[in-house]
């Protein structure tokens, strides 16, 4: 019990109250342990946590499959995935370079052999400076050895000395044209934009839910929707922010008729307000963007500015105070979760 229980909590106490402390200490080793030891330690807690998360993943996948659960065709594919990936990018270098130091007096052949393997377009200008202290460079990679290996036995075949030059291990992810870039590109970039595309219509459908008038806060949010989506496509610049006012005057009138009985008020302010906004128009010569409170582009650009700001600060605020709370709880010991506790 002491080990599992007592030990985690006093050292996470003490480097939880170390590093909150340190920020307000005066003293350069101590910042030194704050800006790059403590957040290496993080670095390094957090790759293995990765694995640890891969391989909860295929547990709780491979047990779908093995169960035949609800989709369990979904986690299989999952699963050969992450393989197929983990192979890649771990025993695959994937990214082979051919560099030719010498040229035959004819290259039109070796010209022609490149061309069609690699799919350039090369001529003989780019080996005119070619030797063995400057080496040509074939910048498309070749999957495997074995296929830069025959690549280079066809040009020795023809009187041009070449050697496969392998891309580093850990460069080869991200180098252009490797087997790890390509399934990148190819496979995962397509699938994740699949991803946002379907999500639009997920969110599409939730506003479609949430922007009904059912209450006070529905309808702002309803109207400040409309607005934003108006005012941000092309369109909306056309839409005069006189008939905007227009449609203001008319909309008052619809909440007035909703509160008021009296039927008289209601058609005096809507007649008084259709008066008052056109001969405001009238006399301001009816420009299109003008009132800028009533032109959309303008008021779209207001709302995003000033309301959006001030909730996403106050829900950052709130996050702030949370992490505040939850880490005064993980310094004081009464938060054992990480221990297995509840």
């Amino acid at each position: 019990m002491f080990l599992r229980r007592t030990i985690p909590i006093f050292i996470v106490g003490f480097f939880g109250a170390f590093t909150l402390f340190g920020w307000f200490i005066e003293n350069e080793s101590i910042k030194a342990f704050i800006n790059d030891d403590a957040t290496q330690w993080y670095d390094i807690i957090a790759s293995f946590a990765i694995f640890l998360g891969a391989l909860n993943l295929l547990k709780l996948q491979s047990l779908k499959v093995l169960k035949r659960q609800s989709g369990w065709q979904y986690s299989l594919i999952a699963i050969l995935s992450f393989l197929y990936v983990f192979v890649i990018g771990f025993f695959m270098r994937g990214a082979f370079f051919v560099e030719i130091s010498s040229i035959p007096s004819n290259p039109d052949p070796m010209i022609n052999l490149v061309n069609e393997t690699t799919a350039l377009e090369l001529n003989s200008s780019y080996f005119v400076d070619v030797n063995n202290e400057n080496p040509f460079r074939i910048e498309v990679p070749f999957y495997t050895d074995s296929s830069a290996d025959d690549f280079v036995a066809q040009l020795a075949s023809l009187g041009v000395n070449s050697a496969v030059v392998p891309t580093p291990w850990g460069a080869h992810i991200q180098t252009s044209g490797g087997l790890f870039k390509w399934m990148f590109d190819n496979i995962f970039t397509p699938l994740s934009a699949t991803m946002f595309a379907l999500l639009a219509f997920f969110v599409a459908s939730a506003s479609y839910r949430a922007f009904k008038a059912r209450n006070f806060e529905a309808t702002l949010l309803l109207l400040a929707g409309i607005i934003i989506m108006i005012g941000r496509v092309p369109v909306g610049s056309l839409i005069s922010s006189w008939f905007v006012m227009y449609l203001t005057v008319l909309g008052v009138g619809v909440v007035l008729s909703g509160l008021v009985r009296d039927r008289r008020i209601i058609f005096g302010w809507v007649l008084f307000g259709l008066l008052f906004v056109t001969i405001l128009g009238m006399q301001m010569g009816w420009p299109i963007d003008k009132p800028t409170m009533f032109f959309l582009p303008a008021l779209q650009e207001w709302i995003y500015m000033v309301p959006n700001v001030a909730g996403a600060r106050a829900i950052m605020i709130g996050i702030g105070l949370g992490i505040i709370i939850t880490s005064l709880r993980y310094i004081f010991g009464l938060e054992k979760s990480y221990i297995g506790d509840q």
